[in-house]
This record gives C-alpha cells, sequence and structure tokens, in this order.
C-alpha cells in the first residue's frame, strides 16, 4: 500500500471539476490506479443529493469495479467534496469508511481547490471510529 496519492496535473483539475458541478451538493467518486498512481477518474452521483454528505450509488460502484477488474487496475481512492469546509474527514467520513484505500477529499471552501488524502484505519471495516492519517498529494505534471 503506497504512502502517498499520486495523480496527474490533467486527472486532478478533472476530479476538482466534477467536485464543482457537483455543488451545492458534495460531490464523489472513485479512482482507478496503476503501479501506486492515479490513472483513470470515475465520476459518480452521489446517492444522498446533500451538501454535507456523500454516497456511493450502487450500481455505478459495480460498475466501476467491473471497469478495475477489465483493465486490470486497483482501486487508488475514494474521493468526495467538501464544499464549505477544509479537507478533513468528518467523523462521518471516517464512520462509513469501508476500504483499505487513500480518502481523497477536494475542499471548494478556497480557490484554488485544495486536495488532501488520507488512509482511514479501523480495527474492523464496520466500526464507527478510526484512526485518521494524512498521506502526502503528488500532482505530477
Amino acid at each position: 500500500m503506497s504512502d502517498e496519492f499520486r495523480i496527474s496535473s490533467d486527472l486532478a483539475e478533472e476530479m476538482v471539476q466534477h467536485c464543482k458541478e457537483g455543488r451545492p451538493n458534495e460531490a464523489c467518486g472513485m479512482l482507478g490506479a496503476k503501479a501506486g498512481e492515479t490513472v483513470k477518474v470515475f465520476r459518480m452521483a452521489n446517492a444522498a443529493r446533500s451538501p454535507v454528505r456523500y454516497s456511493l450509488e450502487p450500481s455505478e460502484q459495480l460498475s466501476v469495479y467491473n471497469a478495475l477488474d477489465e483493465q486490470g487496475w486497483d482501486l487508488g481512492g475514494v474521493f468526495h467534496s467538501h464544499t464549505h469546509t477544509e479537507a478533513y474527514p468528518s467523523p462521518t467520513d471516517v464512520r462509513l469508511a469501508s476500504e483499505d484505500v487513500p480518502y481523497v477529499i477536494v475542499s471548494l471552501a478556497t480557490e484554488p481547490a485544495e486536495i488532501r488524502a488520507f488512509r482511514i484505519i479501523k480495527s474492523e471495516w464496520g466500526a464507527e471510529d478510526g484512526e485518521i492519517l494524512e498521506i502526502p498529494v503528488t500532482i505530477l505534471g
């Protein structure tokens, strides 16, 4: 498991643009990775349709997992936006974390948007709380 989150400037901009287009609600999606570097942004609908929380749409989530398998990619992360707050996992973000991947948060509270990544470590995935570890974000090119 990588100790950093790596993404090209073009893919980072695509992720930020999706988040901006989702306003006033949070936007979300998943990321495909190959050899530890993000290679695809999967834009997804926020099933919660909320300005303060997100939920990945289950049928889209299944489609992304199928696409990852077909391409031989890894799940490189899950991303969502915070429309008015800093890019840091909320208690709800921690409670709902269910994958051992980077959780990428795009804060739209500032211009330019801020991108930060975190690992959420839990004793078991159903646990309500966990340890939040920030990992470096490297934007390439």
